[in-house]
Parts: C-alpha cells; structure tokens; sequence
C-alpha cells in the first residue's frame, strides 16, 4: 500500500493514519473525496485462488472509506490500454496457480464447483470500462506485481476522479 502514497499525495490526498485500512482523503467544497483499499470479504476458504481487492473513490461528506456518495472503482477510470496492463497481470496471477485441489476436482458438477473452477481460467477477452476488476493475489509475488503496476496507472486515475468527484 505504501507504494500507493506517494502518487496520492502529489495529487493532495493525505492519508488517514488512524485507520488500519489504507485510506486517503481529499477537500472537494464542502465534501471529501475519499480512496480506499477494499479487501474481499471472501477469500478462497481452501485457498487454491487465494484473495483479492479493490481501490474505491467516492465523494461524500465524511472523509472515510464507505462514505455515501457518487462513485467509482480504480478501473472504472483507466483507459484501454491500463486495463490491458491490468489484464496482463491479472493473467500472470492466474498462470501461477497450482492445479486445483483435488477434493474440488472430486466434487459433483454443480454451479458452485464450476464457478470455482473458473477462477483459475485466463482473462481472454479485453476488460471493457464496466467490468467489475478486482486484483487477484495469492502472495507476496503478486502482491508486488499489483504494487509495481498500479502506481504506473495511479496519476491518469486520480486526474479522471477530480473529473469526474471534484
């Protein structure tokens, strides 16, 4: 998340140290913009595809994460391009799944089993502006690709938010 911080300070936003979550905040008026880090709150129990997470925007007139207001999803504001790059890592992620666990594999078919299956399935297709993205991590390594990559895509994200939330 640190790696994050800089890019949101330079376009005004301070972090809120008081929170164990990663959260920056903004004055826009009378309101606050507010970014966030948002873990899932599902995690893989068998931890085959591991976790993901997603970084919010959103006006309102408390500066904290959930605030209610307009809003908008990191990716929600890239261009085509950066979801491409984010496809790209997305994929590597995937790549570096182990086989799935056996017990998973044993299973009925069902709905359920088929979902989890297709966690560890490529993003063929190109993402389009309202694909839902969350960013995939099973450890550190992808960790790190998702913390090389999003700062790249950061200052383009932050100038689309004061667009769009002020």
């Amino acid at each position: 998340m640190a790696a994050l911080g800089p890019g949101f300070a330079a376009q005004g936003f301070e972090c809120r140290r008081a929170s164990a979550a990663a959260i920056w905040q903004r004055p826009a008026g009378q309101e606050f913009v507010v970014a966030w880090v948002q873990p899932s709150r599902r995690p893989d129990a068998l931890g085959w595809y591991g976790s993901k997470f997603i970084i919010e925007f959103r006006r309102g007139a408390q500066p904290r994460a959930g605030v209610m207001g307009p809003g908008f999803r990191f990716c929600q504001l890239l261009d085509d391009e950066g979801r491409e790059q984010v496809r790209v890592v997305q994929n590597a992620v995937i790549r570096r799944m182990p086989p799935a666990p056996a017990r998973v594999l044993r299973m009925p078919h069902d709905r359920t089993r088929d979902w989890y299956l297709a966690q560890g399935r490529q993003v063929a297709a190109a993402y389009g502006p309202d694909h839902d993205i969350w960013f995939r991590h099973r450890d550190e390594r992808d960790l790190d690709a998702w913390f090389r990559l999003l700062p790249v895509l950061l200052p383009g994200v932050l100038d689309a938010v004061r667009l769009r939330l002020g």
